[in-house]
């Protein structure tokens, strides 16, 4: 296993991603872009004309003065979630790109004595100190979970307690993944709460008005009142299933990371 096969696979670099700050504004921009299209609809198709098209926009909240505003903020939760999920689907991927490597020996008869373990943990601990250098802040589970079993086994030469640090090291990445997902499980109540915010205001509009004996205009304000509900749930329902996948995903990465490491590593060590 030669140093150059570990540095020179291709990794999808993760430093040149997008921060949160970043990823916020394209998310504006992106619902704003949106919206401009929505209301332009509105505009442009009458009631009379292209009667479902222009309730179509409606319900997308091109009328801002009707309430528009709320169905703006929902689609931009939502697009805000979407990058979130996008972004921590595209770091499991960057984790993923690991097992590639030959980071340890994969041949089933193969076993691993001190002085391979020792050169394993020290390309590790070059190779993390170089990327963190180049300020690529990444989380490395993999290789730091090999790092760790590698030096608690050069502690006390005990393949049992290197198993021990591999499962609580798995834990903790655990821990932070779910952890670093807690602003997409944000924006999942939000959404929906933002459309019920929009029923509540769209019911106190039209009771404001119900003095007036309008009954059309008492009838869509309440239609627009409930819109905003229907496009929340809808979007919420869109975005769930996103971030399950993505819960999946990353459950099925930690599993794969751990049965990794005691396969090809644990199992394989010679402690004679």
């Amino acid at each position: 296993m030669g140093k150059g096969s570990f540095n020179s696979t291709i990794l999808t670099k993760s430093s040149n991603s997008l921060d949160r700050a970043n990823r916020v504004l394209l998310a504006f921009a992106t619902a704003l872009f949106i919206q401009a299209i929505i209301v332009l609809i509105y505009i442009n198709t009458g009631s009379e004309i292209f009667p479902s098209l222009h309730r179509i926009s409606i319900l997308l909240g091109g009328s801002l003065s009707a309430g528009g505003y709320v169905q703006f903020i929902t689609i931009f939760c939502f697009v805000w979630g979407l990058l979130e999920i996008r972004f921590q689907s595209r770091k499991n991927r960057f984790e993923r790109a690991y097992f590639s490597t030959e980071l340890l020996p994969e041949e089933e008869h193969r076993v691993i004595g001190e002085t391979e373990i020792n050169k394993i943990r020290l390309r590790i601990s070059q190779y993390l100190q170089q990327k963190y250098s180049e300020g690529q802040g990444e989380d490395y589970f993999l290789l730091q979970i090999v790092k760790k079993a590698c030096t608690k086994f050069r502690a006390n030469q005990s393949a049992e307690s290197a198993f021990m640090i591999v499962e609580s090291q798995s834990r903790i990445n655990r821990d932070k993944s779910e952890s670093r997902q807690s602003g997409i499980r944000y924006l999942l109540w939000a959404i929906p709460s933002i459309g019920f915010v929009g029923t509540i205001l769209g019911i106190s509009q039209s009771l404001a008005i119900a003095n007036t004996g309008d009954i059309d205009l008492i009838t869509s304000t309440l239609a627009v009142a409930f819109d905003t509900t229907l496009v929340a749930l809808v979007l919420s329902l869109i975005m769930m299933f996103s971030y399950h996948s993505l819960q999946e995903a990353t459950e099925t990465l930690h599993h794969d990371i751990e049965e990794y490491v005691i396969e090809h590593f644990i199992n394989k060590i010679d402690v004679t």
